[in-house]
């Protein structure tokens, strides 16, 4: 397990120089959604997340508060009680 500060570090540096990631976001008994596009604002003390969708521009507001994180090379996986969700390098 990693602290909510290390995994916002790592989601603060793909943020800042624009990197391309794979969105993957699967609640409790459903199919998994994926998205790629990048990080355009994150608020590490609210634990929020702000991902934008390249192909259509969505805005998708992420609420990670209470998850429990696993910081990798290329991903970040935060585990909450409706889910989980995976930030990865495309």
């Amino acid at each position: 397990m990693a602290s909510s500060k290390e995994a916002f570090d790592k989601l603060g540096m793909w943020k800042k120089s624009r990197t391309v990631l794979k969105l993957t976001m699967l609640t409790k008994g459903g199919m998994p959604n994926i998205f790629r596009g990048e990080i355009s604002w994150l608020d590490a003390d609210s634990e929020v997340v702000t991902f934008v969708e390249s192909a259509t521009r969505d805005i998708l507001p992420i609420d990670l508060s209470g998850a429990s994180f696993k910081v990798g090379k290329r991903a970040v996986e935060a585990t909450h009680a409706i889910g989980f969700v995976v930030f990865e390098k495309a």
